[in-house]
């Protein structure tokens, strides 16, 4: 990519472009992670940084092809060690003439001298020059280009078409897989000792060699010329007419016969009629030797004679000639880059696709492996594909994928591919920072009863549900507005370059449309939502969480007034959230610095006029703010946890003054109640709880009772009832408080393991007044007798209340016609003072 033309280069980023803004958000980060592997592959592969490991790998996969016959146009003629011990070395040239002419006499095709003879080594100078005049014999030269030789003339004696220059081209790494075979030189063209050889034992009635700037053509088949990035180089000098040399075999290409075996007469005629002989070293100890694709290490064992290379390029331009399959085929560079992408892209697909590590690993290996695999089959074809180029491009693009993964995951929601909470408030601070004239709207939205849904129905019919509204909200409102899940069935809406006006009618749409009926499973419903919305002020610098939080806050009120409507924030609802942020930091404080307090009201024997226990209830009084009502601070300490420790602190507290209260008063029979919250009554560890406050206290169980609404009871009934059952085996009594206001049915009231019902007070106030809550009143008190229940009538504020529960058969009460609630200090007084007070009650 790096070296396209400018103009292509554009239109690529042009077109990319284009394509990413069509695609979905897993399309886009596929198409970057893929464009990002492979920009910075072929950067390091531009830079040579992949050369050394692309080469180790062709070497790698070279070693596993199967060696090849060897070729019968050939024949070696090797001077080895057993040679150079018998005969010495240089061998004379009386030596080599008879050598030559002893080859001759077998009517060779070419014979190549692949050995410098520049120097004279007498006896048997001009016998050797008359060897040297054969019209198929090629001589070699050394132009200087092997630092090891230096530049070594060819004999004078042999004119300059019958020579042939070493072709032996080493890349970076001391390894010969190419050789230069033509080098068009102004003066006078160079050709390489194979390529001479080859064109001598070529027909010459036809033309069998031309050549232009990109190929030589033998007998018409072309040769590419080995250019600078083809397979996996990137470094090379590639000047001259280059090929990628083909090896027939890790070993020997074709026969070899020594200088002894034919000075003795070992050989057949038929070996070197109408052949090809090559006659050079292959004794290690005249360092002709070099290191190929099948050297695995740096010994002598692993390399090849200069002379057995020869032979493996003339094999292969012999099967050129021939028209056979023998030339190495390369990716242009457009190829190669659909190649590369090919894979990152694949790889991409993938890692957005699985989840677990584990099978991200086992798809990187799957996928090395099978590129090796296709690297093997494609370099039995001959054709060099990059494989470390792609193998990177894979690792670097699965690695992009999982980090735009994390990052998705954190930023965006899995289950509506929605952003999250972060993303969202990117978008609203763009949009304050590009703010016109119009205001920026935040609405923020909460679906309605969703957790009886998810509770009754399951967390997977509720993830349906959540998935089928964000398609809904991103249908109605997904060219108006930005949508995100901001959390569990929270999601916020971002209204920009929109009036009020429009805003509110986009959200009236949206709320029609979601109230459309959906099924899950086997139900049909309706959704409703409440929806709050903040709009920018002039007046206010506002951040982009500031909006957020407001608009939260409004959603609260629509809840709060049950209309299924919407809210926009006001200035009232600020000061609101802020003395409620206020009241809870001192509420924190409050605990730790122990400001509350425990008073107690009598529960009166209405029958008798005696005091038969007491109610504990939380009182707490601040410095600045003097008594607070337990309406306002109560469910403040439900909503944010803090009932729990302070419950804790309640039942503690409470049972040791009853501890007090029973040693104090021997003569009474005291029963405390207390107050359970629903988040008490959901502690799984409530029963040990208990049981070990009465065991610090010294208290018996049935000293307390413990108050429960119906509504804790019927939310989960089965749970409930097993609860209930094991705090009575601590001998606790339970009492069902507020009774007639929750929704439990007969049905299930005496399935309730509960000692006392408590009549709700707003029954009680209007006795007077309402003969149809006398009849309530007295119904529930007729209920509690058949199901041996007792029965407490809260609130009783005036002797006529009194005398009618009196008449009911209402066994206890308790309100501000007996006693207020006290502190545990004037309780005392009261209890000692027992028998004043019921002269004064009677």
């Amino acid at each position: 990519m790096m070296q396209l033309p400018q103009k292509i280069y554009k239109g690529a980023g042009s077109f990319i472009k284009r394509c990413s803004e069509a695609l979905p958000f897993s399309g886009r980060s596929i198409l970057l992670a893929s464009l990002l592997a492979v920009t910075l592959v072929s950067g390091a592969k531009r830079l040579g940084g992949l050369q050394r490991l692309e080469l180790m790998v062709f070497d790698s996969l070279v070693r596993l092809q199967p060696d090849r016959d060897k070729d019968p146009r050939l024949v070696i003629v090797g001077v080895t060690e057993a040679d150079i011990q018998q005969y010495g070395w240089p061998l004379s040239d009386a030596q080599f003439a008879r050598l030559l002419a002893i080859i001759q006499e077998q009517e060779p095709r070419v014979v190549g001298l692949d050995i410098y003879r520049t120097t004279a080594h007498p006896p048997g100078r001009l016998a050797l020059e008359k060897q040297l005049a054969a019209n198929n014999l090629i001589a070699i030269t050394n132009v200087g280009k092997d630092p090891r030789v230096g530049a070594v003339p060819h004999p004078d004696s042999v004119p300059w078409h019958r020579v042939g220059f070493n072709d032996l081209s080493i890349d970076h790494d001391g390894v010969v897989r190419r050789s230069l075979l033509f080098v068009n030189h102004p003066e006078r063209p160079y050709y390489s000792f194979a390529l001479r050889v080859v064109l001598a034992a070529l027909p010459k009635t036809a033309v069998n060699f031309q050549h232009n700037s990109e190929a030589l053509y033998l007998n018409d088949y072309a040769v590419p010329r080995l250019q600078n990035q083809s397979g996996g180089y990137e470094t090379i000098d590639n000047r001259g007419f280059q090929t990628l040399l083909r090896y027939r075999s890790q070993s020997l290409p074709a026969d070899q016969v020594s200088v002894s075996e034919i000075f003795k007469g070992n050989f057949e005629a038929s070996q070197f009629q109408d052949k090809i002989v090559l006659i050079g070293s292959v004794a290690p100890s005249l360092k002709d030797e070099f290191y190929t694709p099948y050297t695995a290490g740096r010994g002598n064992y692993f390399t090849m004679s200069g002379v057995v290379i020869h032979a493996q390029v003339a094999s292969q331009l012999l099967d050129i000639a021939e028209g056979k399959a023998a030339q190495y085929q390369f990716l242009s560079q457009w190829g190669e880059l659909i190649w590369v992408i090919g894979w990152a892209t694949f790889t991409s697909f993938l890692a957005w696709k699985f989840r677990r590590p584990e099978m991200l690993l086992l798809v990187a290996v799957m996928i090395a492996g099978i590129l090796l695999t296709i690297g093997w089959l494609s370099l039995t074809q001959l054709v060099w594909l990059p494989i470390v180029e792609p193998t990177i491009g894979v690792c670097v693009a699965g690695a992009l994928m999982i980090a735009q993964k994390t990052i998705y995951r954190s930023t965006y929601d899995s289950l509506t591919n929605l952003p999250g909470r972060e993303i969202f408030l990117l978008y609203v601070k763009r949009a304050l920072s590009n703010q016109n004239a119009k205001p920026v709207i935040v609405a923020f939205l909460d679906i309605d009863r969703f957790q009886i849904i998810n509770k009754s129905l399951g967390h997977y019919a509720g993830d349906r549900l959540l998935y089928a509204i964000s398609k809904r909200l991103t249908k109605t409102l997904g060219e108006h507005a930005k949508i995100a899940r901001v959390g569990g069935d929270e999601f916020a809406i971002l209204f920009q370059n929109n009036s009020q006006k429009s805003a509110k009618a986009f959200l009236d749409e949206m709320r029609s449309v979601l109230s459309q009926p959906l099924m899950l499973g086997k139900h049909r419903l309706s959704v409703t939502a409440s929806v709050g919305l903040a709009i920018t002020q002039t007046k206010y610098s506002q951040m982009p969480e500031d909006l957020l939080r407001d608009a939260h806050t409004a959603m609260y009120r629509a809840k709060a007034m049950k209309e299924a409507q919407y809210q926009v924030f006001s200035d009232d609802m600020r000061e609101e959230a802020v003395a409620r942020l206020d009241l809870e930091s001192d509420l924190i404080r409050a605990l730790e610095n122990d400001e509350f307090s425990l008073f107690y009201q009598p529960i009166i024997n209405i029958q008798t006029g005696t005091i038969s226990g007491f109610e504990a209830l939380l009182r707490w009084r601040q410095e600045s703010r003097g008594l607070i009502s337990p309406q306002e601070f109560i469910p403040i300490v439900e909503d944010n946890g803090m009932i729990i420790p302070l419950g804790e602190w309640i039942l503690k507290t409470a049972c040791q003054q009853t501890k007090t209260w029973i040693q104090q008063f021997p003569g009474h029979s005291l029963k405390m109640s207390i107050n359970l919250s629903r988040r008490q009554f959901d502690q799984s560890d409530l029963c040990h709880k208990v049981d070990t406050i009465l065991t610090q206290s010294g208290l018996a169980g049935e000293c307390i009772q413990l108050e429960i609404t119906e509504s804790m009871i019927m939310r989960d009934f089965e749970t409930a009832h097993a609860l209930m059952m094991r705090l009575k085996e601590l001998g606790i009594q339970l009492a069902i408080d507020d009774f007639g206001t929750g929704y439990s049915s007969l049905s299930y009231l005496h399935r309730f393991p509960t000692d006392t019902l408590k009549i709700d007070r707003s029954f009680v106030s209007r006795m007077e007044n309402s003969s149809e809550d006398r009849e309530i009143v007295q119904t529930i008190i007729d209920l509690g007798h058949k199901l041996n229940m007792n029965l407490v009538a809260e609130g009783i504020s005036s002797n006529q209340q009194l005398t009618l529960l009196k008449r009911a058969n209402c066994q206890f009460g308790q309100g501000y016609y007996f006693s207020k609630p006290l502190p545990a200090k004037e309780v005392t007084a009261l209890l000692e003072e027992q028998s004043a007070w019921l002269t004064a009650t009677s």
